[in-house]
């Protein structure tokens, strides 16, 4: 579930992104797929959150296994903003 009760920003196991809830809950990854980061990035404005998730998204990329790059935005829970991966790359 995304949310949280305890903390300030609600956000706890993402489960369709959870490896090892697979055949507990419905999952959106590949069945190839053993582990998942999730990475935040808080910027002083969205010209700069842009930047810094395209460098990072070029440069995962290039990393050996990747299988997939996607994004999630929780309902809108963590901000009204949406960027889109594909007009980054």
């Amino acid at each position: 579930k995304v949310g949280s009760r305890k903390y300030k920003l609600g956000a706890s196991t993402n489960d369709p992104f959870c490896p090892t809830l697979r055949g507990k809950v419905e999952s959106l990854l590949p069945e190839k797929v053993a582990s998942v980061y999730e990475i935040v990035i808080n910027g002083i404005d969205q010209g700069r959150v842009k930047e810094a998730m395209a460098r990072g998204i070029r440069a995962a990329a290039r990393v050996g296994g990747v299988v997939k790059i996607t994004s999630s935005n929780y309902g809108g829970k963590l901000g009204p903003y949406k960027i889109r991966l594909g007009e980054l790359v």
